[in-house]
């Protein structure tokens, strides 16, 4: 699992590797920042040797790594253009020193270095040496950036941008993107092409990754991302955080999807109770039950309205359908035979297609109060809990709540914009509020933890995902993970499943392009997900057949 950190982590990571116990020099630093990113692009760009490199360094740390960056592709081949946009002595003592080595180099030919004019003439000369480059890094502004550009770096920002948009350069960022925050993901301008952030193909970063690199729009401004600890202690590197975050990656969801036991059998593999539809959404209903059935659910039952029930009978025979009550949505009187059921199940799942009326809202109270499996909540049982934060506290660690932007605003009261400025903070901020699991659906999609407050970022996912029913069928999923047999922790689960979730979209769009695809294909892809992972797993699997050998043809 990958730290995601904020800005001030960075910086104290930093103290401490330079000031603290390990006492690493800063120049060695900034040395072994300026050879990563010259080590880390080189494939990327196809080499250095005969490429023309336009450096923009800034007056900070961040210009220093530039300053080393150029020495490098200097001996490697490249000839080198670095545009100092601060006075010498306004440099850092390291950044200083790594900049009048520079100096000492250049010889007006493969090596120029130039003072960031004003006049029209070194504007013309600048734009000139960038259309007839090969690639551009941005050396400018580090992570301490918030609010928006101002001039010269506009400018520069502006022509970079230009000119990378006609396909004619290469852009590189060391560290982050000039222009884009790192804590928020928040950028100069708003995106606005006349004050707005470099746009990199890829972004060099160094020791952790930062949430700015992770969270839109800044993702949009990063490309590629290449993290290189530049020599800082492991300890340090992995040591935890008071207000941690973490990238979700492919070992981490391994470990949560224990392979099954070949004794197992479908009891041992969850029984997950689907509560939810209404007349006019059986789709949503049936939806969030094969999310279940692909996700390796051992039963699933289905609950809806008795006039909803003669839509989802028999669309799908694993599903077990039962219609309750005598309306086209659920009611009062409806929870206790759901309620005697649920005994039985490991997992219970409410929301999608529901209905917001006054008669569902009492009927979601009852089953909550009267459920003691983990519940996984969505869409109208989200809508209907907005007002009632009292009902949910006292059982919230077995709740996990699956809101998108526009009902987590409707759940905590804040304008989707200002969520937006803070994505982890504000779903933070919830958690701690709420006492729940919550999965604040989105680009990317954040997962926080009721138990520790930590939160996850997940990596997978595509803009093909975005069509109605895709929650409906995480719904399903995120039971299914719940109920598996390894028992995984309640938060590990929701974990599991949006990545999952986001890695079945993915191969969708492999398959189909980046439109049309349907949720039910997602979670038709959810199985080949799960195959992969079991393959890359360091455990052998227990499956194999005792005769016949390991190898047999793959079934078409």
């Amino acid at each position: 699992m990958q730290k995601v950190n904020t800005a001030e982590q960075m910086r104290n990571m930093d103290q401490t590797a330079m000031h603290g116990k390990y006492g690493i020099l800063p120049a060695v630093l900034m040395e072994n920042a300026g050879h990563a990113v010259a080590e880390r692009a080189d494939s990327y760009i196809g080499g250095w040797a005969g490429k023309d490199v336009m450096i923009f360094c800034g007056k900070g740390n961040n210009g220093g790594d530039g300053f080393v960056l150029a020495r490098h592709i200097l001996a490697a081949g490249a000839r080198v253009y670095v545009y100092v946009l601060g006075h010498t002595q306004a440099y850092s003592e390291e950044a200083r020193q790594h900049l009048l080595t520079l100096l000492a180099l250049e010889d007006n030919e493969s090596c120029i270095v130039t003072n960031c004019g004003n006049g029209d003439i070194d504007w013309q000369l600048l734009q000139k040496r960038l259309h007839a480059s090969q690639v551009a890094v941005d050396a400018m502004l580090g992570t301490g950036f918030h609010g928006d550009l101002r001039e010269p770096l506009t400018s520069i920002v502006a022509m970079i941008n230009e000119t990378a948009a006609a396909g004619n350069l290469t852009v590189l960022a060391v560290d982050i993107p000039t222009g884009v925050n790192a804590d928020t993901g928040a950028v100069s301008g708003s995106g606005e092409e006349e004050n707005g952030p470099v746009f990199a193909d890829m972004t060099i970063t160094f020791g952790a990754l930062k949430r700015g690199l992770l969270l839109y729009p800044g993702r949009t401004c990063a490309g590629a991302i290449e993290l290189d600890a530049i020599g800082m202690p492991t300890p340090l590197l992995t040591q935890p955080e008071e207000d941690p975050a973490y990238l979700l990656q492919e070992s981490d969801i391994a470990e949560i999807l224990v392979p099954r036991s070949p004794a197992s059998h479908k009891g041992s593999h969850g029984t997950i109770g689907i509560v939810t539809g209404s007349s006019d959404m059986a789709g949503a209903a049936l939806m969030a039950a094969h999310g279940a059935v692909r996700s390796g659910a051992g039963k699933v039952f289905l609950r809806v309205p008795a006039q909803t029930a003669p839509y989802c009978i028999g669309r799908q025979p694993e599903i077990m359908v039962r219609g309750v009550g005598s309306h086209a949505f659920f009611t009062h009187e409806d929870a206790a035979s759901i309620l005697a059921e649920s005994t039985s199940w490991s997992v219970l799942a409410m929301g999608p297609g529901m209905g917001k009326e006054a008669e569902t809202k009492e009927f979601v109270k009852c089953m909550l109060q009267g459920t003691t499996c983990p519940v996984v909540l969505d869409a109208d049982a989200l809508n209907i809990l907005a007002d009632e934060k009292e009902w949910i506290r006292p059982m919230g660690q077995r709740i996990i709540m699956t809101p998108h932007l526009a009902e987590f605003s409707r759940l905590s009261g804040l304008p989707v914009s200002e969520i937006q400025n803070d994505l982890i903070g504000a779903a933070k901020a919830f958690v701690a509020e709420w006492h729940v699991n919550l999965v604040l659906k989105g680009a990317p999609t954040i997962i926080v933890s009721a138990k520790t407050g930590n939160a996850y970022v997940n990596p997978t996912g595509n803009a093909g995902m975005a069509c109605g029913g895709m929650g409906d069928v995480l719904t399903g999923m995120t039971a299914a993970v719940a109920a598996r047999e390894s028992h995984p922790d309640i938060c590990s689960a929701a974990c599991a499943a949006v990545y999952l979730h986001g890695a079945a979209g993915d191969l969708c769009r492999k398959k189909y392009g980046s439109y049309g695809f349907t949720p039910m294909e997602v979670a038709d892809a959810v199985p080949r997900v799960v195959s992969t992972l079991e393959e890359n797993m360091a455990v052998p699997l227990l499956q194999e057949p005792l005769i016949g050998g390991t190898h047999h043809e793959e079934m078409e």
